[in-house]
């Protein structure tokens, strides 16, 4: 619950915002799905297309490309690696 409410004035504006460019609110009346749904685009990458087997969005995952979090995970365990062992090894 705590990011909903750190991000709820991005994602209230957000949403005006789709309204005044896709429904030309609020000077037309809004008789659509996605009036009611404020939060439809939370958590959503900038150009996705929302198709999970989709070459172009989701190269890294179909591919086995390590992201960035998962790079730096993988050094931190190896140097915790290193330190372990090197300092077993001196004793």
């Amino acid at each position: 619950m705590k990011r909903c409410h750190q991000e709820l004035e991005r994602t209230k504006r957000v949403h005006r915002q789709h309204l005044r460019q896709t429904h030309n609110w609020p000077i037309a009346i809004v008789d659509c799905v996605c009036e009611f749904q404020v939060g439809r685009f939370r958590k959503q990458k900038a150009f996705g297309c929302h198709r999970a087997q989709c070459l172009l969005c989701h190269f890294d995952k179909i591919f086995g490309v390590a992201s960035v979090k998962d790079r730096i995970r993988d050094q931190r365990y190896r140097d915790s690696l290193d330190d372990y062992f090197g300092s077993n090894t001196e004793r």
